[in-house]
């Protein structure tokens, strides 16, 4: 075996790290590192193993890249996305770094070429998949490699307690053992104080160079609303924002092409991405949303691991997350250009049962008692009528200095998307919007609304108006005579439409308040 050598000189390490200031700029094309990411290179160049405990868009991919390029040898980067192994090689292979991927994708005889050319020497970086190491003949051709350091991505897999436990994992337990000349350097976005111990031990990680960096993202503003009608919840969120780019989260295939569907239909560039949409449809929806053409998209949890996008202005959430940890990782998929961005949680206590259902389906009672946890500390997040930011803070074991964030829907509730989800966050939503919602989509007037609910007209107007605010299209017509209409439109643009009054008064009677703001919010529309 030529193994590289773990513990370097001070000259060699010197020399190394001067190289990789070089590289840096020339071939990644970064005039500096961003925070965290010198500390955690340098190590990796003196030979040290490493554990990285950094947050969504902090860079952790350059933290072993680099390295693998000034090292020589071949890099080992074990990843679970194969989705994402293609377009970090592609990336690499554009930039002049020697990449390849070993995964399932490839049929049998290329899998042959590029184990034969890892030997060669071929290649700086390759990424393969973690259930590659239980195959006897790549381990033995790792055997044959010369290895400059094992990267594992997405190392909270390891660690039992962890969101996203994958059993494949447990065999990288052996790199230290089999390749004790070799570094090991773990990254993962999303880990607790109890995670992060275990990913070191489980690994062997030997004096590794330790990094947790914040979980805060102060860019990011937090709100959670009540869940009623989701799918025009969410449309009335998106309108708000025309042409910004946004991933939608939805729990099941079916709810992410309906939604997608349903937004196409009103003028939203939305399209949907999920397991049971063939891999060609998949990609060509991912390098619309990437590359800009499609501003929306619409997916299970599967998208987004590894999304590379830097100008995702918002997120939403149409159900509960399974995990604090999993909605952390989601969300922070905004704004990672660092400016402000907007990540909506819809919930209701009736997604609760639904999610109980498939954790009771869990086979092992350690992993089902686990994801209960979990599952619990996301529902008082949701549920909670304290600082968002504190709460997701508090779960990685941060400490927030400040009683207030500014940038959530408690401490800042005037910047939440809507006056509806105002409204929701002590359960008036459901019990007054939607029963008026329903009626005015079966084409009641305002009036024979509020004899159906019993309440006055003027309350249900001003429904009417609070849900056209929202993005509910509703015909005027029907709650006000056409000829009336038009002499309402014709005084607006007479006296103006800040204010009400005028207009009413310079009606003489004929037209009352309610008639004016309806036609009013159907004019802003």
């Amino acid at each position: 075996m030529n193994m590289m050598k773990q513990d370097r000189t001070q000259s060699e390490s010197t020399t190394l790290m001067a190289k990789s200031r070089q590289l840096l700029k020339t071939t990644f094309g970064h005039s500096g590192f961003r925070q965290n990411q010198e500390g955690i290179v340098d190590a990796i160049l003196e030979g040290r193993d490493a554990l990285a405990v950094l947050p969504t868009g902090a860079g952790k991919s350059l933290c072993y890249q680099l390295p693998a390029v000034c090292l020589g040898g071949t890099c080992i980067v074990v990843s679970p996305l194969i989705s994402l192994m293609k377009d970090q090689v592609d990336k690499l292979c554009r930039i002049g770094v020697r990449a390849a991927y070993l995964n399932s994708v490839l049929a049998p005889r290329q899998q042959v070429t590029v184990m034969d050319r890892m030997q060669q020497g071929s290649y700086d970086i390759i990424y393969v998949a973690p259930e590659r190491f239980a195959v006897e003949v790549f381990r033995e051709a790792l055997d044959r490699t010369s290895i400059s350091l094992f990267a594992v991505d997405e190392a909270h897999c390891i660690s039992e307690w962890g969101h996203d436990f994958r059993p494949d994992y447990l065999s990288l337990s052996e790199l230290t053992k089999r390749y004790p000349g070799v570094p090991v350097a773990a990254f993962t976005a999303t880990a607790t104080s109890r995670d992060q111990e275990q990913i070191a031990e489980r690994l062997g990680l030997r004096a590794p160079h330790m990094v947790r960096a914040s979980f805060d993202r102060a860019n990011l503003f937090y709100e959670v609303a009540s869940k009623g009608d989701e799918v025009n919840q969410i449309l009335a969120f998106v309108k708000k924002r025309p042409g910004q780019a946004g991933i939608i989260y939805r729990g099941t295939r079916r709810a992410v092409e309906e939604t997608a569907e349903y937004l196409r239909m009103r003028g939203i560039e939305a399209l949907p991405y999920h397991a049971g949409l063939g891999n060609e449809v998949r990609r060509d929806h991912q390098d619309a949303f990437d590359s800009g053409r499609c501003p929306v998209i619409v997916a299970t949890i599967a998208f987004g691991m590894g999304i590379d996008k830097p100008d995702v202005r918002f997120v939403v959430h149409g159900e509960l997350p399974k995990s604090m940890d999993g909605y952390y990782q989601e969300t922070g998929r905004a704004g990672r250009d660092g400016r402000p961005a907007h990540c909506l949680l819809l919930f209701s206590m009736a997604d609760v049962p639904r999610a109980r259902y498939f954790i009771n389906k869990i086979s092992s009672s350690r992993e089902r008692r686990n994801a209960s946890i979990r599952l619990d500390t996301m529902v008082r997040y949701a549920a909670g009528h304290s600082c968002r930011r504190q709460a997701v803070l508090h779960y990685f074991g941060e400490r927030y200095g400040r009683h207030s964030c500014g940038a959530c829907d408690v401490c800042c509730p005037k910047k939440t998307f809507s006056a509806m989800d105002r409204t929701s966050r002590d359960g008036r939503h459901v019990t007054t919007l939607m029963p008026t919602l329903k009626l005015l989509r079966e084409g009641l007037s305002y009036g024979q609304i509020a004899a159906r609910r019993r309440l006055k007209p003027t309350t249900i107007a001003g429904h009417i108006v609070d849900l056209a605010s929202d993005g509910e299209a509703f015909d005027v017509d029907v709650h006000v005579a056409p000829g009336k209409r038009e002499m309402i439109e014709s005084l607006f643009s007479e006296h103006g439409m800040a204010r009400l009054k005028p207009a009413v008064e310079a009606s003489h009677g004929r037209i009352n308040y309610d008639e004016a703001r309806l036609v009013r919010a159907a004019m802003k529309e």
